[in-house]
């Protein structure tokens, strides 16, 4: 059983806080073959696709049975009397042909269980009552076996649930009793226990015993899809926290990186260029000292809010690069263009308005950022994009920090940089 994950009464049916109500269950034995609602409603959906999967797998086998089934019967008892058989035999092929029909038909997958029951009936009750009219002993005794044959074969291969198949036993028993007071058929009190009470109590054995085993193993599949699932979980947990930065939510340093190449190598063969940008809040340490680690947590967020609205096309990513150190990449983005992306980033972080009495700029936090372009060539490793980025954050800081610096480059040394302070 994989992929079992649908929603019943909004309620996922894998979701991990079921497990040990599913183990209970499980545990339980369930020998009444009924599951609570939750579970119930969902078995009896997989349950029904089951039969109907099994039904049609065993199409073949079925055509093939009854056609032996008719060679013996007929073959070995060619010279003895047959009664009504002949016409049971014709009825049971028809059931089995009808059975099979409704089987392919997907309108009728929701009544699979009633058209089986029904057919199965008829079968039933036409066998029986071809009993009523063998008087031969020998002739009587192999209906015998061909009538416990046929319940085998019926409810193993149709699946039919166990109350299902004890109320459809009983109205082929009470039908059969109908029919022969109705038409006065020779029917003894023996012949009738020894047919439906042996045959039928074999076929809803057979009939528990299959639900009951087809009910431990959906608990189990479940049990198996929770603990994929949960796994699965675990998984994607683990793959965050390798990714992202606990804090913040952007990319750690380690993604950052990874992804810096992956860029690198696609502007290289797209001949695109590429932009980093490195940013350092201005007197961090005075505005941890003045407004303690907690503030600074938060002012770290508001940051990180801020410049994830800088970095939201495709392909483009921000990430912390270390304690107030955030890195910004920039696909398919120029020289000229990350001018005026600089220009927003600082507009936005002084828009924050985030008070820095420590602040030996302005009484607000403020930022230096530093970025470097290129057109990747083979020659060239992505850490000096990074390295020649720093270099301009570097800049900034010894121009009086709360500015911006650019550079493009071509092969390992920056070209000239633009500095620009804002007031």
């Amino acid at each position: 059983m994989s992929n079992l994950i649908i929603r019943t009464d909004n309620l996922l049916i894998t979701d991990p806080a079921l497990k040990h109500e599913i183990e209970d269950v499980l545990t339980s034995g369930f020998r009444l073959l009924r599951f609570p609602d939750y579970l119930e409603q969902f078995f009896a959906h997989s349950y029904r696709k089951l039969a109907l999967k099994n039904m049609l797998s065993n199409a073949v086998y079925l055509v093939g049975l009854y056609v032996i089934m008719g060679i013996v019967v007929f073959v070995q008892f060619a010279g003895q009397d047959k009664g009504m058989f002949t016409w049971a035999y014709v009825i049971t092929g028809f059931g089995l042909l009808f059975i099979n029909v409704c089987a392919r038909l997907p309108n009728m997958d929701k009544a699979f269980h009633w058209y089986t029951g029904v057919t199965s009936m008829v079968i039933l009750t036409a066998i029986m009552v071809s009993a009523t009219t063998i008087t031969d002993p020998i002739g009587l005794a192999g209906l015998h076996a061909i009538n416990i044959y046929v319940v085998i074969i019926i409810y193993a291969m149709s699946k039919m649930r166990f109350f299902n198949t004890v109320i459809w036993c009983h109205l082929a028993g009470l039908a059969t009793l109908l029919i022969s007071r109705t038409f006065d058929l020779h029917f003894t009190q023996f012949e009738f226990q020894t047919f439906f009470v042996f045959a039928n109590v074999i076929g809803m054995g057979i009939a528990y015993i299959i639900e009951h085993r087809e009910r431990a193993m959906f608990l189990q599949g479940l049990l198996l899809d929770i603990d994929k699932a949960e796994k699965d979980l675990l998984n994607q947990y683990l793959e965050k926290l390798s990714r992202e930065d606990s804090l913040t939510g952007l990319a750690n340093r380690r993604y950052f990186d990874e992804r810096l190449k992956m860029e690198w190598h696609r502007c290289l063969r797209e001949k695109k260029p590429l932009s980093v940008i490195l940013l350092d809040i201005d007197y961090f340490k005075q505005y941890n000292d003045h407004y303690g680690h907690m503030a600074g947590d938060h002012c770290l967020t508001q940051i990180s809010r801020a410049l994830k609205k800088e970095a939201s096309r495709p392909a483009e990513l921000v990430g912390r690069y270390g304690g107030e150190e955030f890195i910004l990449l920039y696909p398919n983005i120029d020289a000229t263009q990350i001018k005026n992306t600089l220009i927003r980033i600082q507009q936005r972080i002084l828009e924050l308005n985030i008070p820095h009495e420590g602040s030996h700029v302005k009484k607000v936090v403020t930022a230096s950022l530093g970025a470097a372009t290129v057109f990747p060539v083979k020659s060239l490793d992505p850490e000096k994009l990074v390295s020649a980025a720093d270099q301009m954050l570097y800049k900034s800081k010894e121009n009086g920090r709360n500015g911006w610096s650019n550079t493009q480059i071509s092969h390992c040394e920056p070209e000239q940089q633009t500095l620009i302070n804002l007031v």
